[in-house]
């Protein structure tokens, strides 16, 4: 036991000892692939969402989610902390996790009680323990011979390892989750992740084919395949690429934004809001704003487990969020500058929709004169409700209006083109290597050695991916993303309804019920004694109930729309 303690301080150790640099390398590494998650179709299909409600309705559901999403990191972090502190008192007693009945657990106060999570090889109910640290060092290796290198706790049987395991979404629900509640997290998790990659398949091809001129249907198998075969080959590269691409990405955001600013003043189109559509960015903001969580255990692991370092990460994270929150805002006024909201509508031939109606011929005349710039949009048909019933992206209807209409800012719409094809190709890389992170905990938390390594001996030793285990992982990544691309390929007009429904819902029912029982299952109980670097404060803890009723009225909210929609 001591000794292995000994390891797990030496290990904690040598990563608080990182040079300061490196550190802070990770923190502007988590800051930009929180970014990249974020800011992914969500950005695409926020501005066709605004096409009834404006641009006032939106900055009130928008602001309000992301206080929200700022809370739920606070939150997430804790359970992170927990969920390692968990593994590290794994390794300390040897693989053995106590539980809640065990009548040993009175004799010591240094043991931590923990759930049952798994069981292994040659393992059979039992009711014998290891011993205690007031016992004898010889007790204990007696114990560990006669169960044949496990380690036997009140009826739990794991095998013993002390290498601590980093936290992963499967993890975090085995710990946090009763049984049965453990396995719906599993299953909302990857129909969240489907969902979010099917989005980006659809809108990637979407924004390549445009840049190329071919239909998008032929674009699908390649994007989406390229991409998959670099995630699940080439893991250890991606998040140094995917921050590198990402600072690219907002640079050329920024850009974007900026000229597209200028561009929509020459344009002078109007923007009518109307609060009784503010559901439609409501929904699509939960989007445009979450996921972050499904990358935050991929991130953790490459912090120590201490006060500062915490602490900076949370805030990497939460700078991030701000980060794109801003940049939402910016793009969504910049898209509704240009784009109108409904085809031939009154703001389409008004010059100026805050003024009030006038009756005064002079008046009606100077206002159709100055409106015929935007008159061939209407002839087009092009507006964001049409996009958003066709479910395309918005850059579609942006870039088609600067082109036909405003040929002299023609390279804008080559930037935004640009933009587009290499936010998706982040995007589509950060969510499939968190999805494929996930993928490789839920394996390692199942792995046993009856299963399928018992058949494939041969693939030892070729390679290190070519273990059986690693290739269990690649081949269950590998088989979901080819779902993926198969609902790509017979739904490939599904853009904005896979976002605003599907992935709406998934998000939502995570973080409104899942994550919410995990905060309150991690304060309570056997977790409540374990030490962690960072509590949240007592006040915002509270809040989670804010959280959880936010998330939960989206549920709601997005099954009774759905079901109206539907009737209707």
């Amino acid at each position: 036991m001591e000794a292995d303690t000994d390891r797990l301080t030496e290990r904690r150790d040598s990563r608080e000892s990182k040079p300061r640099a490196t550190v802070y390398i990770v923190y502007i590494q988590c800051y930009f692939v929180t970014i990249a998650t974020i800011l992914g179709t969500g950005i695409l299909g926020l501005p066709v969402t605004l096409a009834h409600s404006g641009l006032y309705p939106f900055l009130v559901s928008f602001l309000i989610g992301f206080v929200v999403q700022c809370l739920l990191v606070y939150f997430f972090v804790e359970i992170l902390q927990r969920a390692y502190a968990a593994q590290e008192q794994i390794a300390k007693w040897g693989g053995c996790f106590w539980t809640e009945n065990d009548p040993l657990l009175k004799k010591s106060r240094k043991i931590v009680p923990l759930q049952v999570v798994e069981k292994v090889k040659g393992a059979s109910l039992s009711h014998e323990h290891i011993p205690l640290q007031e016992e004898d060092d010889d007790a204990d290796d007696k114990e560990t011979t006669e169960t044949d290198g496990m380690l036997v706790a009140d009826h739990v049987i794991l095998s013993g390892q002390s290498a601590i395991r980093p936290p992963d979404l499967h993890m975090l629900g085995t710990l946090f989750l009763p049984f049965g509640a453990r396995q719906l997290f599993d299953l909302v998790v990857f129909l969240n992740f489907i969902s979010i990659l099917i989005s980006y398949a659809l809108a990637g091809s979407e924004a390549y084919a445009q840049m190329i001129g071919v239909p998008h249907f032929y674009v699908i198998p390649g994007f989406v395949w390229i991409l998959t075969f670099a995630i699940v080959f080439t893991q250890t590269l991606m998040q140094p690429v995917i921050s590198v691409f990402t600072l690219v990405k907002g640079s050329l955001l920024i850009a974007t934004v900026v000229v597209t600013f200028f561009v929509g003043a020459e344009v002078s189109q109007g923007i009518n809001n109307d609060f009784h559509y503010i559901g439609a960015p409501f929904l699509m903001g939960t989007v445009a704003l979450g996921g972050v969580v499904n990358v935050m255990p991929m991130l953790y692991q490459k912090i120590a487990p201490v006060t500062h370092q915490v602490k900076h990460f949370r805030g990497a994270v939460v700078a991030g969020i701000s980060t794109c929150t801003v940049l939402n805002i910016l793009w969504c006024w910049a898209v509704l500058h240009i784009v109108p909201q409904l085809p031939c509508s009154p703001m389409s031939t008004l010059g100026n929709t805050t003024a009030g109606p006038t009756v005064s011929p002079v008046s009606t005349v100077t206002t159709v004169s100055t409106s015929a710039p935007v008159s061939p949009a209407c002839a087009h048909n092009l507006s964001l409700e049409r996009s958003a019933e066709n479910g395309e992206i918005a850059t579609l209807p942006l870039t088609e209006i600067i082109q036909t209409m405003h040929p002299e800012f023609s390279w804008v719409a080559v930037l935004v083109q640009l933009f587009i094809m290499i936010s998706i190709t982040v995007s589509y890389l950060t969510l499939g290597s968190a999805m494929h992170h996930t993928v490789v905990g839920w394996v390692e938390g199942s792995w046993s050695e009856p299963g399928f390594c018992r058949y494939a001996p041969v693939f030892e030793g070729i390679s290190k991916c070519c273990s059986p285990k690693c290739l269990y992982k690649s081949i269950i990544s590998l088989f979901i993303f080819a779902i993926v691309f198969t609902v790509a390929m017979l739904d490939p007009k599904g853009f904005v309804q896979i976002l605003n429904r599907g992935t709406s819902l998934f998000i939502n029912l995570e973080c409104g019920i899942f994550i919410f029982l995990m905060v309150r299952n991690a304060r309570t109980g056997n977790f409540s004694n374990l030490e962690i670097p960072l509590d949240t404060p007592w006040l915002l803890y509270h809040l989670h109930w804010l959280v959880a009723l936010y998330f939960s009225f989206a549920v709601g909210y997005d099954i009774v729309d759905s079901i109206y929609k539907t009737a209707t």
